[in-house]
């Protein structure tokens, strides 16, 4: 009986591994694919409710995320082109005349005099910056032609991923409900105690993951927005959405105040750049540290630290997919440890009658969800 048992998971086991390794290249665009649709499938059954056929409707979901993610970067980029051409004349005169010492620099501790001794004999000289920035090229420039090719290879490769990630989720919104029917056969069969509270607990976990990360990215643009216009950096309005959409990404919005602190400073205001970037410093420890744990955690019943631990551990560990996987696994744990496994054995009786209302909970339900799931 023992070997019997070991067997039947041994198999499925084995053929999964094999089946990651032929696929081990694309699993990221699958994964993100059915995250999308689990978090989107809501917008996809209310767009149903209304009349719309499964491909109109799937083809609006998936042009409203490119659409969501592209238009804003273009936008921007064309309202700063005036704001960058000015710092390229600021930087050609400030080349021409020489840039003096800023009076802050005195007033390092410990380091303030050699710091003036390297501004003074590089950058307060007429043609000091061109030869800085020369010297520096000319050190970087053997690596430069490698990271070229490289980074030219990583972006071909992130467009075919994200074509095929948009691709299986647009399949996806056309299958949904056969998906979910294969994965509860599977689900069942594999492991007919513990999937129950698995289908409960995944959607539930991915969800309140988008929306604590999407809470904070819009929060992080409204409050750093309005430092941006405080601290005078042009166009304020667009340099906040850039901030959110940049915030839905782990280090999104340290990269955006710490290079419109540099637009700053490269303008001349140098006390308003240090103050932008120490308030958004504190705001982003802020944010990371307490809000978004608890918006996350409150959609699963997580505790703050597994909430914490487990966004720390899967962005360190799997990259920005890890923040879905770490949640979840810790949803995972608290369930066992709450002691739900115990009760699966009114889950199991049950269970024979969420397979039987499959038909009707694939039309409510996104992949993989339960009936326990709230579509808000």
């Amino acid at each position: 009986m023992t070997d019997r048992r070991t067997l039947r998971f041994a198999a499925p086991a084995l053929f999964a591994l094999a089946l990651a390794v032929l696929l081990q290249h694309f699993l990221g665009a699958l994964a993100w694919a059915g995250l999308l649709a689990v978090i989107t499938w809501p917008g996809h059954v209310r767009l149903q409710a209304r009349g719309w056929p499964p491909a109109a409707s799937a083809a609006i979901l998936v042009g409203l995320l490119i659409l969501g993610f592209v238009a804003p970067s273009l936008v921007l980029v064309n309202t700063l082109s005036g704001e960058l051409a000015g710092v390229q004349r600021l930087l050609a005169r400030a080349n021409e005349t020489g840039l003096p010492a800023p009076a802050w620099l005195a007033q390092l501790p410990l380091v303030a005099e050699h710091a003036i001794e390297w501004w003074n004999e590089h950058l307060a000289q007429p043609g000091g910056l061109n030869r800085l920035v020369g010297n520096a090229a000319g050190d970087f420039a053997p690596h430069l032609t490698g990271a070229a090719r490289l980074w030219g290879g990583a972006v071909l490769a992130n467009a075919l991923y994200l074509f095929l990630a948009l691709l299986t989720l647009f399949v996806l919104y056309l299958h949904g409900p056969a998906a979910i029917r294969h994965v509860d056969n599977a689900g069942r069969r594999l492991l007919p105690r513990q999937y129950p509270m698995l289908r409960r607990v995944f959607p539930l976990s991915v969800r309140g993951t988008a929306l604590g990360l999407v809470s904070v990215a819009i929060l992080e643009g409204c409050v750093l927005g309005v430092a941006y216009a405080i601290a005078g950096a042009p166009a304020p309005a667009l340099l906040a959405v850039f901030t959110g959409y940049l915030a839905l990404v782990p280090g999104g919005a340290p990269l955006s105040f710490t290079l419109v602190s540099l637009l700053l400073l490269g303008q001349g205001h140098s006390g308003a750049a240090l103050g932008l970037f120490c308030w958004g410093a504190f705001e982003l420890f802020m944010v990371d540290k307490f809000i978004r744990p608890k918006l996350i955690g409150r959609r699963v019943n997580l505790p703050f630290l597994a909430v914490l631990f487990g966004l720390l551990g899967g962005v360190s560990t799997l990259g920005v997919i890890g923040l879905f996987v770490g949640p979840f696994m810790m949803a995972i744990l608290f369930e066992w440890l709450r002691g739900d496994d115990g009760d699966n054995t009114a889950s199991n009786t049950n269970f024979t009658q969420i397979t039987a209302l499959s038909g009707r909970e694939n039309e409510t339900n996104p992949p993989a969800s339960g009936r326990r799931d709230n579509t808000t």
